[in-house]
């Protein structure tokens, strides 16, 4: 009975409303009117981010480093670009007012840009190779995970950051990858915490190893693998998809989750 009256009185001393989440009929038109900036999206993952984005009514911007191969990809795909390098992180805040000028707003902040260890293991990891890795996949990702979401809070845009990380991040860490992907998990319910009283939703996808050029795939291998029980290669495109429900308005209450693709990898297959 007591529990009962509580609920009543809630009921009437409550100042705010429900607001109820229309979605569109047409799977095309569920971004129509957002913007979202990826950035490491040139390919693999964050390419296929992109084009389901965009697919579904979103502009989406691209981001990255290489000027020539993103000029490549615009003319491609009609996908806008900017250049974004994640070694100069002071550099983030205007990258984000370039957008900003061009589209009149930014909704969703995706964060595709990382980077593996090269041609060492634990035991011949050096200073400026541990820095490298670091730099690009926690400390860069820190910054542009700031400088959006200041953008957001400062203009009351209750809009989306999405980090793409990896199953790697729940499993034994002994490489600077596997060390930042750890990092990027604390980072997000950190963010997840901070930014939800402005309506801002911060959340993770870890996937297993996927087929794209960041782990050698080329078009018309095999995806065949043992990297997880399924025994084969995630998809890029199976990615984009839980990606895009993350940012839509029906992932609104799901927030400062890492949220695992990857066969079990990092879940009850940890290695």
């Amino acid at each position: 009975m007591g529990f009962r009256i509580k609920t009543k009185i809630k009921k009437i001393i409550a100042t705010k409303e429900y607001v109820p989440i229309s979605h569109p009929v047409s799977a095309s038109e569920e971004f129509e009117g957002k913007v979202a900036l990826i950035s490491g999206g040139s390919g693999g993952i964050g390419l296929a981010i992109a084009k389901s984005l965009q697919e579904s009514g979103c502009t989406v911007v691209i981001a990255g480093t290489n000027e020539k191969k993103l000029a490549s990809l615009k003319s491609e795909t009609g996908l806008d670009t900017i250049v974004m390098n994640y070694s100069k992180p002071e550099s983030f805040g205007e990258v984000i007012q370039k957008v900003v000028s061009r589209h009149g707003k930014l909704d969703i902040f995706i964060n595709s840009a990382g980077v593996h260890t090269e041609n060492v293991d634990f035991w011949t990891m050096n200073p400026d190779e541990f820095d490298r890795v670091m730099d690009i996949n926690l400390k860069g990702v820190f910054f542009a995970c700031q400088a959006a979401g200041k953008y957001m809070k400062d203009n009351y845009v209750k809009g989306s950051i999405l980090l793409v990380s990896s199953s790697r991040g729940s499993e034994p860490a002994f490489s600077p990858y596997g060390i930042s992907k750890w990092g990027l998990k604390g980072l997000t319910e950190g963010l997840g915490k901070m930014l939800i009283p402005y309506g801002i939703n911060v959340n993770a996808i870890a996937p297993g190893s996927t087929a794209t050029g960041l782990i050698g795939f080329k078009e018309g291998d095999s995806i065949t693998s043992n990297e997880n029980g399924m025994n084969r290669l995630i998809m890029p495109g199976e990615v984009a998809t839980l990606a895009k429900l993350l940012v839509s308005d029906a992932g609104k209450m799901i927030d400062g989750e890492v949220v695992h693709i990857s066969g079990g990898r990092g879940t009850f297959d940890i290695r």
